[in-house]
């Protein structure tokens, strides 16, 4: 019975040494590893600019370490062809605060060091890699203990995946981000001046008709100027093959505008130069709820299309 026993035990360890070695041995292994594993889905930049969603395995534990290893993925990036890391070096967290479902990271300063558009990126990446975790469903940002502000100087507050959108393949909105060159008025109403604004562009509308909107709701930056009565309303806006691009306004683009052939010049080139921006856009033609009209307020010809201009000091009103 001794002998059996010895025998039984010798096979056992020749078994157990098999399934360290052989492939399903290291098959077993890895499965008893995955059990103890959460799986996150990390958001990099693609070479396509857009987003891409890996699933990468994160260790179960304590959630703060969860959290932390999914910034530390998105800061170290992978080793794949075109893929980049969302988070810039130099960028620390100072703290990570858990509340219910809620999660709030703090920043260094190094956050403000971001170009605008790689701070979008950043930011979408964050929120959507983190509440990818199942204990999580929003992410607040703040940078040395203060609130992360929009431009606008309201805080961003709690983000989720409702309301921060990255591209069209991961939002069914199909919304994705667009750096829009928009002319506004300098402070002396001498000249039109170039403001770069980073926003969300819906796949389902026209960039020129977003184009227009942000002329419409005015500048953001200190000392650019409005040059678009508010009231004005976007009848509708279309492109021909051949360059032209028809913007139909309401009839408070007139009324409601103040005057002044000065004044005119800055509305009307602010809407084409910025039109113009875009590659299949070559003239602007002007109509007032739907119809060609002579003269924009007395001072300038309305009836032919507009091409874009350098300085609105090498152009003239016309009677």
């Amino acid at each position: 019975m001794a002998r059996q026993k010895k025998v039984v035990i010798f096979f056992m360890v020749i078994i157990l040494g098999l399934l360290l070695v052989v492939p399903g041995g290291l098959f077993i292994k890895e499965q008893f590893f995955h059990a103890t594993q959460n799986v996150a889905e990390i958001y990099y930049m693609g070479a396509s600019g857009k987003m891409k969603a890996f699933e990468i395995e994160i260790q179960s534990g304590d959630k703060e370490d969860m959290i932390n290893a999914v910034l530390d993925n998105l800061r170290s990036g992978i080793k794949t062809d075109g893929i980049k890391p969302t988070i810039p070096e130099g960028l620390e967290v100072n703290s990570v605060q858990i509340t219910d479902q809620e999660v709030t990271i703090d920043f260094s300063s190094a956050y403000f060091d971001m170009e605008r558009v790689d701070e979008v990126i950043c930011r979408s990446s964050i929120v959507w890699s983190l509440t990818s975790l199942e204990f999580l469903e929003a992410v607040v940002f703040t940078v040395e203990g203060v609130p992360l502000q929009s431009k606008d100087d309201e805080a961003y507050g709690a983000m989720n995946r409702q309301n921060v959108l990255i591209d069209p393949i991961v939002s069914a909105t199909t919304t994705e981000y667009a750096i829009l060159k928009l002319y506004f008025s300098n402070s002396d109403a001498s000249d039109l001046i170039v403001e770069d604004r980073v926003v969300e562009v819906n796949a389902n509308q026209p960039k020129e008709r977003t184009i227009l909107e942000q002329l419409i709701a005015g500048p953001k930056e200190e000392g650019h100027f409005a040059t678009i009565p508010p009231e004005t309303k976007i009848m509708d806006v279309t492109t021909t093959s051949d360059g032209v691009c028809y913007v139909n306004l309401s009839q408070e683009f007139v009324t409601k505008h103040n005057g002044g052939s000065a004044g005119e010049l800055l509305t009307i080139y602010s809407i084409v130069n910025s039109l113009a921006e875009m590659e299949n856009v070559g003239k602007v033609q002007f109509l007032i709820e739907g119809e060609k009209v002579e003269a924009f307020k007395g001072h300038v010809d309305f009836s032919t299309p507009f091409v874009p201009v350098k300085s609105l000091k090498t152009v003239n009103a016309t009677q």
